[in-house]
């Protein structure tokens, strides 16, 4: 990271959450696992239930079930979302953890008045749940989820709201994640992004699009402070 955070030109940064700033792949897998079985259906493995992450509970949930060969109508697919956020909720971070750096950097940008705010596809209320048990918040100060709005990413609204609401300059601020949902929506917002390489996307961090391409999350600093505005 820079020895002078003079330098770093953003003053918010917007992160994704899940493959980015935690690993809950673990979690949300047990969640969905549950909910299979409640309905006779076979497990999931962990890698297909990496493949599942990034586009929120209702497109996992309907995914899951194809796999076992199930088709959910819509009333259904809510059902089932309600039985996986519930089961969820009980055990959010038995095996959640944020990745190496994390903490150290949030805190480091926090304390140098860059002000930071989670953009996630997860319900919000499980988002701030998660990151209050897991230390996060503060330093991250707002976070918004696929419920919080009347759109989600990839939908630019989806940051561009959260930075109304946290009365937060777009013109200042930059977007971090790790799939091509995070980059769509930066980019249509008019925000340069920076993608991870550890997350969930099955598409190469390098072949998303995205401004830069980390591969360590101590590299944030360094990264942006690199990038010119778009």
């Amino acid at each position: 990271m820079p020895a002078d955070i003079a330098a770093f030109p953003f003053r918010t940064v917007i992160f994704d959450l899940d493959g980015t700033l935690i690993d809950s792949a673990a979690d949300v897998g047990a969640a969905v696992n549950r909910m299979l079985a409640d309905h006779g259906l076979a497990p999931i493995d962990v890698t297909t239930q990496r493949a599942l992450m990034g586009e929120g509970g209702r497109v996992r949930t309907r995914k899951a079930f194809a796999l076992r060969g199930r088709t959910l109508d819509e009333a259904a697919l809510s059902a089932r979302v309600r039985d996986f956020v519930r089961y969820y909720d009980e055990r959010p971070v038995a095996n959640t953890i944020p990745y190496p750096g994390v903490i150290p950097t949030l805190h480091r940008l926090a304390d140098a008045d860059v002000r930071l705010g989670v953009c996630t596809n997860k319900y919000e209320g499980s988002a701030r749940d998660i990151l209050a048990r897991l230390g996060l918040m503060p330093p991250i100060e707002d976070a918004a989820g696929a419920d919080s709005f009347d759109v989600r990413k990839p939908h630019p609204g989806h940051i561009l709201k959260l930075l109304a609401r946290m009365d937060a300059d777009p013109g200042t601020a930059l977007m971090v994640g790790d799939s091509i949902h995070d980059v769509e929506a930066a980019h249509a917002a008019g925000l340069p992004v920076i993608a991870v390489s550890w997350g969930y996307t099955q598409v190469p961090a390098a072949e998303l699009g995205a401004d830069a391409v980390i591969e360590r999350f101590d590299d944030l600093m360094d990264a942006a402070s690199r990038l010119r505005r778009r």
